[in-house]
């Protein structure tokens, strides 16, 4: 996704030096071809060649080259989730990624607990819940994946994690009724970090403008984009309008939503009728 992102502003770039494909390339004694794929995110680029491309279209603001260089160094980095290639999808491998470097977490959640605030227990059956089409899921390695995404909450810089939760989701037994009680428990725990923000969208909410589906918001210190899953794959929405769109109901939904503290209260209500 960096490197689409990269890609983008260096054709955005070129196109504003009034250079087509072949002309640029020319000028910087490249093949079209290997500029195609660079301006399409199917080819990284080091920072030597990139300073080299930036000189030659005359690009000397200092904030627009920092942005390239970050996007072109994050574009190539490895972090641990990079053993588990094989195991998750490019998208999932995508996903972690940009959590991991993420400033701001948007989540609304209509039927599960986030991934972030899920207990092992509950994670393991919400993967186990899933219908596979091949070989079974690797369950320990999964919620092992999902455990370690967690830490990132307790980092020094960690992110803010904004979450809004429908009631339905904390009422659905995935585990059964001990399994919900440890994860209400733990919901209770990490409300309280100075980083999370919890909310719960009650059943008295009625109609609210979620009802579409769940979806995430991440933002960097690079790009912000808006993942929507389905039963399959996931898809990641770039473009600015998807992204604002997709904050105003967010912005809607927290609104409806029960506040931070009357949310807890409402949790350790289930808790204590479990």
């Amino acid at each position: 996704m960096r490197s689409r992102k990269l890609g983008t502003m260096l054709r955005e770039l070129r196109e504003s030096r009034d250079l087509n494909l072949q002309k640029a390339a020319r000028l910087l004694n490249r093949t079209p071809s290997s500029l195609s794929k660079l301006e399409t995110g199917k080819r990284g680029i080091r920072r030597p060649a990139l300073e080299h491309m930036l000189d030659r279209y005359d690009l000397t603001d200092p904030d627009q080259r920092k942005a390239l260089f970050d996007l072109a160094r994050h574009a190539v980095d490895k972090g641990w989730w990079h053993r588990y290639e094989g195991k998750l999808s490019p998208s999932m491998l995508d996903y972690i990624s940009l959590e991991a470097e993420a400033t701001s977490i948007r989540s609304f959640q209509l039927h599960l607990i986030p991934g972030l605030l899920q207990t092992d227990e509950y994670a393991r059956s919400v993967i186990t819940s899933g219908i596979s089409q091949g070989k079974a899921p690797d369950i320990d390695g999964l919620a092992e994946i999902r455990m370690r995404r967690q830490q990132i909450l307790c980092e020094e810089n960690p992110p803010h994690l904004w979450a809004i939760v429908s009631e339905a989701a904390l009422r659905q037994q995935f585990g059964g009724p001990e399994v919900m009680r440890a994860q209400l428990d733990r919901l209770i725990e990490l409300s309280v970090l100075p980083n999370v923000t919890l909310q719960v969208l009650p059943f008295s909410a009625g109609a609210h403008p979620g009802h579409n589906g769940s979806f995430t918001t991440l933002a960097t210190n690079e790009l912000s984009v808006v993942l929507v899953e389905n039963l399959t794959s996931g898809w990641y929405l770039e473009c600015v309008d998807d992204i604002r769109r997709h904050n105003v109901v967010f912005d809607h939904l927290r609104a409806a939503a029960l506040s931070p503290s009357d949310s807890r209260s409402l949790i350790e209500r289930l808790v204590s009728e479990a």
